[in-house]
């Protein structure tokens, strides 16, 4: 990272009280010089802990502040996969990345290990890491440890219990290969989760909304549309966001989805993608009782493991297309037609 000869953009990262938002642009040398070095000097103060991590999820920048909070030198981490990651929270950190990397950014309260093997309860706030040509090449994440008291400690306690059923959660998803299977999953797993009175997934359909999985809504809304651009969702992907929450103050919203939950006072929506597009939105849905941020959080990191899912079960439908269209071709050939293998043995 010395001399960060790219365009370095950390949106929204807040570091104490203040927000850093550096661009790095290319003008003279001298001008270059000047600007790396305040980069410099702005992550070497930091009263918080600054880890960046390249496209292969190895550390590529530790500031000083992280080596107080850690116990690691950067020496002993930079270039490595640093194990300081509970095991039972990789798939969560893995999840907020993959969510990072199709845009935005995500705030989250969980648990990092110490050098000497203490846990360090903490909020990390992750960005995308953008070159001067958009593309994302890593991830900055800036932690800040949260207050010992009773109310911390119960909330990491609650949170850990939610993350270990997750982690079971995500594991099911991940073993179906059926689309259906894994949206009636998501919307489950979801309402259980983020103890929601309903929830479930719509499908972004060029500009239309579709209701494709659903629990706690009456079953006969399935394939009910809305309109994306007015939508809560539509107003999620304008905002650059990757979770949001509306409320009304009359239990009543607009889209046409979500209005047959009686006494609806609370929607929280997060975006799913698939080879980096908004696939579709997890959508839960509250009237008998307040939403927190264990909720959202949760929402959030399902969202990013759904897009893991979802995007193993379209590659696979994807394969099973092309092999049918094959046999198709092969069947109805004229021709005689033999598929050998790298063998030159005969499979077809």
């Amino acid at each position: 990272m010395s001399h960060l000869r790219f365009l370095l953009t950390v949106r929204g990262l807040a570091v104490g009280s203040w927000s850093v938002a550096l661009k790095l642009a290319v003008a003279s040398s001298r001008d270059r010089e000047r600007i790396d070095a305040t980069a410099r000097a702005v992550i070497e103060c930091a009263a918080d802990a600054i880890i960046a991590f390249g496209p292969d999820r190895t550390i590529t920048l530790w500031n000083p502040a992280a080596e107080r909070l850690f116990g690691w030198k950067a020496s002993e981490v930079v270039g490595l996969d640093l194990a300081f990651i509970p095991e039972e929270l990789k798939a969560e950190h893995n999840a907020v990345l993959e969510h990072v990397a199709a845009g935005g950014q995500v705030s989250f309260a969980t648990r990092r290990i110490r050098k000497d093997g203490g846990l360090l309860d903490l909020r990390i706030d992750t960005s995308g890491l953008v070159n001067s040509a958009g593309q994302t090449i890593g991830w900055v994440s800036v932690c800040h440890q949260t207050a010992g008291d009773e109310a911390v400690k119960h909330y990491m306690a609650e949170r850990a219990r939610v993350v270990r059923r997750l982690n079971d959660v995500v594991a099911d998803m991940n073993a179906q290969l059926d689309l259906s299977a894994v949206l009636d999953r998501i919307a489950a797993s979801l309402r259980e989760l983020t103890r929601a009175d309903a929830g479930g997934f719509v499908l972004i359909d060029n500009d239309v909304l579709r209701l494709v999985s659903m629990d706690g809504l009456p079953s006969g809304l399935r394939g009910r549309t809305a309109d994306l651009a007015t939508s809560t969702v539509g107003e999620l992907m304008r905002s650059g966001k990757t979770v949001m929450m509306a409320t009304g103050e009359s239990g009543h919203f607009d889209d046409l989805i979500w209005s047959a939950l009686p006494g609806l006072h609370t929607i929280t929506v997060s975006l799913s993608h698939v080879r980096g597009r908004p696939y579709g939105a997890l959508y839960a849905l509250y009237s008998r009782r307040k939403v927190g941020h264990i909720e959202l959080e949760l929402l959030e990191l399902l969202a990013g493991h759904a897009s893991v899912a979802l995007s193993n079960v379209t590659a696979f439908e994807e394969v099973v297309r092309q092999r049918a269209h094959e046999r198709a071709v092969i069947d109805g050939s004229a021709d005689g037609i033999a598929v050998l293998d790298a063998d030159g043995l005969v499979r077809q």
